[in-house]
């Protein structure tokens, strides 16, 4: 009878380990929809075997090799897999732990290791199965856990490209049907019942019934559709007691003459792309600056037809080493333009409607034939290759400023052009800024450096507009040094110039959003509105364009290579810019409050976020995720020394007739989490004697006397609650 009953308890267990391990899986689902792991079968496969080490009770001396070992293995296949086995890793690995615990210790979370970041995420998982362990077998339990993943992932669904619609319906179902034989289990023992198999058959099919019953109705019933498209901006217009009012809408526009003013964020999408290497999506150029904003030179020259859509154009010499790389980009279909999105160093567009394109050299806006324009909403669908400049240090430092005859031969005049009226502060500012640098890279790394300074601050609310004699540059640089991207990269072309650096303003998008991962390193990103952005690109004689990036919160995606001692190429890391805002979606528009909306300029967001695993800007969520994980695991087992001030909170001062049993109830719970727990067969006297043994007191017999007087004596429950609340409270304390 004994081995019957054992078989049972083991079959259950299975069926409630195999359910919370399901229920767990939906943790890791998501990381690889919006995360760089590919997959997360390293992480699922430790999760089950970390419920089979639990559920076959090993011994903590055979849990730990193994736990420890497939770790270490697992860590060596995702990080050094060319050391795979190779005893010499386990030195660098124990270095790398050591360095990385420094890092803990003094609050540098972004300088661990990805390897360490992983670790850690490794032992949170065998936590959570060790709890998860807890709360089934010893607690029957689990509706804390089901909630917090039901609120995990609906929040990955809203704020995350992860589309929740199947996981939700899972988590559903997994979690009612553990609930309710969770139930069923509380039921069996605390009455003691022997359930056979037809009975539980009997009492578990109306829990599937109902289970399937609720989820199909769920599924097949209307849904209304959502009140706003992205609730990030209506919560924070919302915190800011403003409903958007006088900001025009983030976006690209294709007038930029009166830059400045908030603008409101728009998440409308404008295209998706596909592909291996991040880049900044040019749309055109303008070079000249009026003092308020942007124009397209008045010496345009006639557009040039794309042969079988290959591209002459060239944006850097050859002597600058590049790499191609290819993309597929998709345009929305509401997208009102027809212009063509395209990185620098475009040198074929391939189209699925072959569509004829041509190219304004002056501006470099590649559009549509004007008579297939009109017919046309926008591009479509359509493939490019690209060469990606790979420039070197050395040889930027080595080009000086061009001379006058210089600037002539290459016909650079526009992209030296600046009015008159040009306040003299700013003069005087480019000069202090490159005066004491040798080359043209060194003076242009000077002034990006000075507007990634914290003097500046990215602001996208409280942005002024230039008055009638204010210039916009001026205004920006030393009267409210707040702005987005139109602020900054105006504000460092200008100062570029005055330095005698040839550079024009530039317009488009930036990557966007990583989406998912296609195929090995294929990944697809979503551009929305809200990537609109303007950036630098200077020109180096002999080099060709350079992008610069001066807004805060942004990286250049152009790569910049020194030569090492041994002769390669290794890339130069980005200056450090104070006060950056990685974290913040940061998204620039421009357009002043008089201008209709339909004249939105340019703009960008900080979301271009690279999607490598445990990034810096991604570890920010799961390092707040961790701690609130954490902090919640830590408050569970720590519940006996606060929860009895919640109940004394919640029932002291109560004065219905039910208090006094609640008030009991809660005590005998709080002895049980404190290791008193009321055996089967003892009355309420003999524990309550064996309790005040241990306290040295006899207040439980004493509040016990008169709860047995309430319950069986039906005396005034009021007044024996009356009297007893010094006692009930000084017992649940102690307790």
């Amino acid at each position: 009878m004994d081995g019957q009953k054992q078989h049972k308890g083991l079959i259950h267990s299975l069926v409630f380990y195999v359910l919370a391990f399901f229920l767990l899986l939906e943790w890791l689902r998501p990381l690889q929809d919006f995360t760089d792991t590919g997959s997360t079968t390293f992480f699922v496969i430790f999760v089950g075997l970390s419920f089979l080490l639990t559920y076959f009770k090993f011994k903590w001396y055979f849990i730990l090799p193994i736990v420890f070992g497939y770790i270490a293995i697992a860590l060596q296949l995702l990080f050094n897999e060319d050391m795979f086995l190779n005893i010499s890793w386990i030195s660098v690995f124990t270095e790398d732990i050591a360095s990385n615990l420094s890092f803990i210790g003094s609050g540098l979370w972004q300088d661990m290791t990805p390897s360490f970041r992983t670790l850690l995420f490794f032992v949170l998982l065998w936590l959570l199965v060790y709890l998860l362990h807890y709360w089934v077998i010893f607690q029957h339990k689990i509706f804390f856990f089901f909630l917090m993943t039901l609120i995990y992932v609906t929040v990955l669904d809203t704020f995350s490209p992860y589309d929740a619609t199947i996981a939700i319906v899972r988590i559903v179902f997994i979690g009612f049907t553990l609930l309710g034989l969770l139930y069923i289990e509380r039921l069996r023992i605390k009455e003691r019942i022997d359930i056979k198999r037809p009975q539980i058959i009997k009492w578990i099919a109306p829990l599937f019934v109902f289970i399937f019953a609720a989820a199909s109705i769920g599924i097949a019933a209307p849904k209304s559709a959502p009140i706003w498209n992205d609730p990030v901006p209506f919560i924070q217009s919302f915190s800011r007691g403003d409903n958007g009012a006088g900001a025009n809408k983030v976006g690209y526009g294709t007038n930029d003459e009166s830059l400045g003013g908030p603008f409101a964020p728009d998440n409308t999408q404008v295209f998706t792309w596909e592909g291996e290497e991040k880049a900044y999506f040019r749309v055109e150029t303008k070079n000249i600056y009026t003092g308020k904003g942007w124009l397209e030179s008045g010496d345009t020259s006639p557009s040039v037809r794309l042969r079988s859509g290959s591209l002459t154009n060239h944006w850097f010499e050859n002597t600058v080493n590049s790499k191609e790389y290819s993309m597929k980009i998709n345009v929305d279909q509401n997208y009102r333009f027809n212009h063509l999105m395209y990185p620098l160093g475009l040198n074929n567009v391939d189209q699925k409607d072959s569509v004829p394109l041509e190219i304004n050299p002056t501006v470099e806006r590649i559009e549509p034939l004007r008579d297939e324009d009109k017919r046309l909403r926008n591009l479509g669908e359509y493939e490019l290759t690209f060469d990606s400049p790979i420039y070197k240090l050395n040889e930027l430092k080595k080009v000086n400023v061009p001379t006058e005859n210089e600037i002539e031969s290459l016909d650079l005049e526009d992209f030296l052009q600046l009015p008159e009226s040009l306040p003299q502060r700013v003069k005087d500012l480019s000069d202090e800024l490159t005066r004491n640098e040798g080359n043209m890279y060194d003076k242009a790394k000077a002034i990006e450096e000075y507007l990634g300074s914290s003097e500046f601050s990215y602001e996208t609310n409280d942005v002024a507009l230039p008055s009638e004699n204010e210039d916009y540059v001026d205004q920006f640089l030393f009267e409210t040094k707040l702005g987005y991207c139109d602020n900054f990269s105006s504000a460092m072309i200008v100062l570029l110039r005055l330095s005698g650096i040839p550079a024009r303003w530039v317009k488009g998008y930036t990557s966007g959003d990583y989406a998912q991962t296609v195929d090995g390193d294929i990944r697809r990103y979503e551009v929305s509105n809200n990537n609109a952005h303007s950036w630098v690109e200077a020109y180096f004689p002999g080099q060709g364009w350079v992008t610069f990036e001066p807004t805060k919160g942004f990286t250049s995606p152009e790569q910049i290579t020194e030569e090492t001692n041994t002769g390669s190429d290794t890339p130069v890391p980005d200056t450090p810019q104070a006060d950056q805002q990685p974290e913040e979606p940061v998204q620039q528009e421009q357009k002043p409050q008089e201008q209709p909306q339909d004249n939105n300029q340019a703009a960008g967001s900080a979301n271009d976020r690279s999607p490598l695993f445990f990034e810096v800007a991604d570890w920010f969520w799961y390092t707040a995720a961790a701690i609130i994980i954490v902090l919640s695991i830590v408050l569970y087992f720590f519940r006996a020394k606060w929860l009895p001030y919640l109940v004394i909170a919640r029932l002291k001062n109560k004065n219905e007739d039910e208090v006094f049993f609640q008030a009991y109830d809660a005590l005998l719970k709080q002895l049980k989490r404190k290791g008193l727990r009321k055996e089967d067969g003892q009355t309420l006297r003999e524990f309550a004697k064996r309790v005040d043994e241990i306290y040295q007191t006899t207040d439980m017999q004493a509040l016990t006397e008169k709860y047995e007087r309430a319950v069986y004596r039906n005396e005034s429950t009021h007044t024996l609650w009356s009297h007893s609340i010094e006692l009930w409270e000084n017992l649940i304390k102690k307790s």
